[in-house]
């Protein structure tokens, strides 16, 4: 009886074969891919057609005209590394006949196979011991085994799962860890394998002296964000973690964090954490056309800190048809700043439609935060001083101070082309007549989207909105603050904000309460290019019982450009078809 024992105690696998299937070099791979010679394997599944065509020698030195010495070299050679690719995946007992032949104005080779039958595992004993071993991640390792018995012995998954234990081990600290034994035993007779592993994790490393290198933020704030600490235990995933969180701090151009473990001693592994800073300012510009605005233009600038507390300014100035306006906020990063701040902000803003328009200054304080499920959650408190002026009506101005709340969030798979995912945002705010408010309201909205992205690629977008608002009489209210539908983003088919409630003189004035819907269906047609037809329906208005539904109707083409999805609509109301609406627009699904 032959048996075959690999890595007694602490000795590996390291049969010559098995070692060329993983290291096969790019350069064979490549030769093999270019050399005009042909190989067909026959009387081999899948896989391991593949595997023997991998271990196969190079074909480079072959050439159509190639003599029939080197051909039968090469042949000699092939037959070798053929057994070595069948015994990696099983079969220790397979039969190979290699022949070649001329095929069209080339030579061609055809490999006939006899597999035989497969060795199979009939013992696996994993055993994981040390300080590590009760951890959830090795128990999870644990609980999966290479094998199960009666699996083909597939050498691939017996280094696949070595590989996920000395990678955990690293990952966690556990820098001494070690096999005390891993061993294979193969009878190609009676086909059985037998399969044992022994990883010792040793002692947990922890994180030594922390070294920051950075000339943005003094101690004390650079502190908040800093997640290494001296004397944790050590864990990849940390590291990983604060250079993401310096990377999204916006301070800095490039963030390095490494763990010398190394240079450990006494098992601790020390740290260091290098940030370049960035360019201090940003200002962009901008000129193009909104579907909903016009032509517009827009301007901003960024202060990336402020100050040594990492405070932060934006500005932002826009001039549009319809619309001018300058803004700017002043952003404090708080105790977990990679998800929790508050700012300050103020604006200016004038809007324009044919027959609605308004000016208002907005003063406001709001804190933020980002939950561990990843909602975005701000609360407000806003001041409002707008006049609103309707066309064949007075003069009116509100003067509010606005309390409120808001959730937002986004899950999809993809931020820039989205194939499936869903997006919530909720808001409400009020004001209380005498407390620094000419008035009472309460208002409360909610946007809801949803994309589904079918087997063939086909996509169904469903998106909704609805709003409403208690106040004692709409004339009052400031525009900003009543609802509009139709536009872009609205109800396609309509102009921007002409759909809502009318005066005496048939003047778009908004209304009290908000419903839309839309549902759009997108169909791949070439390479980057789909087609998409919708429906929307909605209105605003101030009595559910008058609720009137405009629904607009339309098609459209969509482009996957290096900046987003590229979106043009053509769109009618569906109770006059001849009015046609055009739109675009740039930017992700959700």
């Amino acid at each position: 009886m032959k048996q075959f024992v690999w890595g007694l105690c602490l000795l590996g696998v390291s049969s010559p074969g098995f070692a060329a299937f993983f290291q096969q070099t790019e350069e064979d791979a490549a030769a093999k891919a270019e050399s005009p010679v042909k190989v067909s394997i026959q009387g081999a599944d899948t896989a391991l057609a593949d595997n023997l065509k991998a271990f196969m020698p190079s074909l480079r030195n072959l050439k159509c005209d190639s003599s029939s010495d080197r051909v039968g070299r090469f042949i000699e050679s092939a037959e070798e590394k053929l057994h070595e690719g069948a015994e990696a995946m099983g079969y220790y007992s397979a039969r190979f006949q290699v022949t070649s032949a001329q095929q069209g104005n080339c030579l061609a080779l055809h490999v006939a196979v006899q597999p035989g039958e497969p060795v199979k595992v009939t013992q696996v004993e994993v055993q994981v011991t040390g300080v590590g071993k009760d951890l959830p991640e090795f128990r999870a390792i644990s609980a999966v085994p290479p094998y199960q018995k009666g699996d083909v012995f597939v050498h691939q998954q017996y280094e696949d799962f070595k590989a996920n234990l000395n990678r955990t081990a690293n990952n966690l600290g556990f820098f001494d860890a070690e096999y005390i034994v891993r061993e294979i035993q193969v009878d190609p007779d009676t086909r059985q394998a037998q399969v044992r592993l022994h990883f010792d994790t040793g002692k947990r490393y922890q994180v030594g002296k922390v070294k920051v290198e950075q000339d943005v933020l003094a101690e004390k704030y650079l502190n908040r964000y800093l997640r290494v600490r001296e004397g944790d235990t050590y864990n990849a995933e940390t590291l990983l973690k604060q250079q993401r969180i310096l990377d999204g701090s916006g301070y800095y151009s490039d963030v390095q964090v490494n763990g010398a473990y190394q240079k450990a001693e006494n098992g601790a592994v020390p740290v260091s954490i290098t940030a370049q800073r960035r360019k201090r300012y940003t200002y962009t510009g901008q000129t193009g056309y909104g579907t909903d605005t016009g032509f517009r233009v827009e301007a901003g600038m960024e202060a990336h800190w402020v100050n040594d507390k990492g405070h932060k300014l934006s500005t932002k100035g826009v001039l549009a048809q319809n619309e001018q306006s300058v803004e700017g906020t002043y952003k404090v990063p708080l105790w977990h700043p990679e998800h929790e701040y508050t700012s300050l902000s103020g604006g200016w803003q004038h809007t324009d439609s044919d027959d609605i328009e308004s000016t208002a200054l907005k003063l406001g304080v709001d804190y933020n935060r980002r939950s561990a499920d990843d909602w975005q959650q701000t609360v407000f408190i806003n001041y409002l001083d707008e006049t609103t002026k309707v066309v064949s009506e007075d003069e009116t101005r509100s003067q509010l101070a606005l309390v409120g709340g808001r959730l937002k969030k986004t899950k999809t798979d993809d931020l820039l082309f989205p194939t499936q995912g869903w997006q919530l945002a909720a808001e409400v705010q009020g004001a209380v007549k005498g407390v620094l408010s000419d008035q009472s309201l309460l208002q409360g909205k909610v946007n809801a989207k949803y994309l589904h992205t079918l087997e063939r690629g086909d996509k169904l977008i469903l998106q909704g909105s609805a709003g409403t608002t208690v106040t004692s009489d709409l004339d009052e209210m400031p525009k900003s603050l009543r609802f509009f539908a139709g536009g872009q983003s609205s109800v396609r088919g309509y102009d921007f904000e002409s759909l809502g409630e009318t005066n005496t003189a048939g003047d778009v004035i908004g209304g009290k309460h908000l419903l839309t819907s839309s549902v759009e269906y997108e169909h791949p047609v070439q390479d980057k290019w789909s087609a998409a037809a919708f429906v929307d329906a909605g209105n605003a208005f101030d009595d559910a019982a008058d609720l009137s539904m405009k629904v607009g109707a339309g098609f459209g083409a969509r482009y996957k450009s290096p900046l987003g999805p590229i979106r043009a609509d053509i769109a009618s109301p569906t109770d006059d078809p001849g009015d046609v609406h055009f739109y675009f627009s740039l930017g992700p699904d959700l």
